[in-house]
């Protein structure tokens, strides 16, 4: 089975607003942005051009200048709701990217493990498909200090490349990205000086998980980033953010999943466990009675109806064939002295009493969390 890629507007938006941001820009080439074997990012545009492009962004999108925390430092803020696919967007965004101009080094920055194959998975997911679409496949590949050609391949080749890599993994200058001293060092400098030449665009996948504490910011600060771009639904820092999809949004959209709560109403009362003690016989031992519960039948319909003749000990969930009643086992049937009412209690605490709905609250709130 293959995941089909589909054009999706808020995607294609949040898309279009990072492109945008370098609207104007020289188109990057061999001669404009290669020096000494190095293959770098460029940016021809001024502070003030950039800040025009975004402030016309920001109009587009409907997002108060005060809400996207405007600044002149090279970072941008995407606010996505989880679960609406923004890792695909910044592949694709990466994609736009080289296209428009010619921008060749990406690295996206990951918390964890478990995110960064998330990401792997991700591109491969939909490399065949983004091929057909663009005419040509990122080489993306995973960090590891074991393989540092291909971090000298990053910082080389022509054609665009993605460096997926935790925080982790140069986190303290004594990683092997930070080593100065070292037999297969990049023309006698280290790899992270290496890399920082090429002015990479760096993609923070969830930068709240400890990429804006004052270490991470210096160590990221040594890639020397052209730009640094957030992806979340929960920044705790956010500057120039461009792009906007809170949850309301994709709710309002049908993009999330939603929690919806059975009502506990009378037309659907078999959701309140609602009880009834209708009969009682005390002819023979033991004491038996009749109670009218929901039953299921094996198509699964409920009708609230009698039960058999029951007495002490039995489960009102087995009798009915209702799993939501299996808390209910009777531990008395006995008839008051002062009111002369029948009732049924269960080791569960709940008490009904002759000719009286009962519906227990507790039980209620249970079955709208399950």
């Amino acid at each position: 089975m293959e995941l089909k890629l589909e054009l999706l507007e808020y995607q294609e938006t949040a898309i279009k607003s990072v492109v945008d941001v370098f609207e104007g820009n020289d188109k990057n080439t061999f001669d404009n942005a290669c020096t000494n074997g190095i293959r770098s990012n460029i940016c021809t545009l001024s502070n003030k051009q950039l800040t025009e492009n975004i402030q016309s962004i920001l109009l587009k999108n409907g997002i108060d200048a005060e809400i996207s925390e405007l600044t002149d430092e090279k970072e941008l803020t995407i606010e996505m709701e989880t679960g609406t696919g923004k890792t695909l967007v910044y592949i694709k965004s990466i994609y736009e990217m080289f296209k428009h101009y010619g921008f060749t080094k990406f690295i996206i920055l990951v918390p964890s493990v478990a995110i960064r194959q998330g990401v792997l998975s991700t591109l491969s997911t939909f490399e065949k498909q983004l091929e057909k679409i663009y005419g040509f496949t990122p080489k993306a590949f995973e960090y590891n200090s074991k393989r540092l050609n291909k971090v000298t391949n990053f910082v080389e080749e022509q054609h665009p490349q993605i460096m997926i890599m935790t925080l982790a993994s140069f986190n303290s200058e004594d990683k092997i990205l930070n080593q100065a001293k070292r037999e297969d060092l990049f023309v006698n400098i280290p790899f992270i000086e290496a890399i920082g030449r090429t002015n990479p665009i760096i993609i923070m996948d969830e930068p709240q998980e400890g990429m804006d504490t004052s270490n991470s910011i210096k160590q990221i600060s040594k890639l020397n980033p052209l730009f640094k771009i957030r992806y979340s639904a929960t920044h705790k820092i956010s500057k120039n953010k461009i792009y906007r999809l809170t949850p309301y949004q994709s709710y309002k959209q049908g993009l999330v999943k939603k929690i919806e709560v059975l009502t506990v109403t009378e037309k659907n009362d078999e959701a309140i466990l609602k009880l009834e003690l209708s009969e009682t016989k005390n002819v023979k031992s033991p004491i038996q009675a009749k109670i009218k519960a929901w039953h299921q039948a094996k198509s699964g319909k409920f009708e609230f109806k009698n039960t058999k003749w029951l007495k002490d000990g039995d489960n009102l969930g087995k009798i009915t064939n209702n799993p939501s009643y299996l808390n209910y086992s009777i531990s008395r049937i006995n008839k008051s002295l002062r009111t002369g009412k029948w009732s049924v209690t269960f080791f569960n605490g709940v008490e009904i009493f002759e000719k009286q709905v009962s519906g227990n609250v507790q039980s209620i709130w249970a079955l709208q969390l399950e």
